[in-house]
C-alpha cells in the first residue's frame, strides 16, 4: 500500500513539474515579433494566391464563346542564318608519357648500363569522334 501511494504522489509531481516554472523562464517579449510577422506574410501571400487563382480559373460562359487574338507573323527574312555546319571527324588523341628516371646499374650479362631518362607510355593514343563546326566562309 505504501508503495502505491509513493508511486501516485511521484506520478503527479512529474506531471505537474511543467507548469511550475516562474515567468521569468519565458523570455524576452520581443524574441518571436520577426517571426510572427514573417508568418502572418506568408499566409497573407498564400491567401491572396488562392483566391486570385480561384476567380480566374472558373471560366464562364461570355469567356468561353470568344474568340483568341490572332497570331502575330513574324517575318523570317531577317532572322540570323548561320554561316556553316556541324561535321563529326575522327581526330588522333596522341598518347601520354611519363619521364622517370633509370639509375645506373649492371645487366644480366654483368655489364655496367649508365643511368639515363626513360619514357614510359602512361596512356595509349587512340581514335575518337568529335563535333567540329565548318565555316562556310
Amino acid at each position: 500500500m505504501k508503495k502505491k501511494n509513493l508511486f501516485i504522489i511521484l506520478t503527479t509531481l512529474i506531471l505537474c513539474l511543467p507548469f511550475m516554472k516562474s515567468s521569468a523562464w519565458a523570455g524576452n517579449v520581443q524574441r518571436n515579433r520577426w517571426e510572427g510577422v514573417a508568418i502572418g506574410m506568408g499566409a497573407a501571400v498564400l491567401g491572396s494566391a488562392l483566391i486570385n487563382h480561384f476567380r480566374y480559373s472558373v471560366p464562364t460562359q461570355s469567356t468561353v464563346n470568344q474568340h483568341h487574338p490572332p497570331i502575330p507573323h513574324y517575318d523570317n527574312r531577317y532572322r540570323h542564318k548561320p554561316s556553316g555546319y556541324w561535321e563529326v571527324r575522327k581526330v588522333w588523341i596522341p598518347p601520354t608519357y611519363k619521364r622517370v628516371w633509370n639509375p645506373g646499374h649492371y645487366n644480366r650479362y654483368g655489364r655496367w648500363v649508365p643511368g639515363r631518362w626513360m619514357n614510359i607510355e602512361k596512356k595509349p593514343g587512340c581514335w575518337t569522334t568529335e563535333r567540329v563546326w565548318i565555316s562556310k566562309y
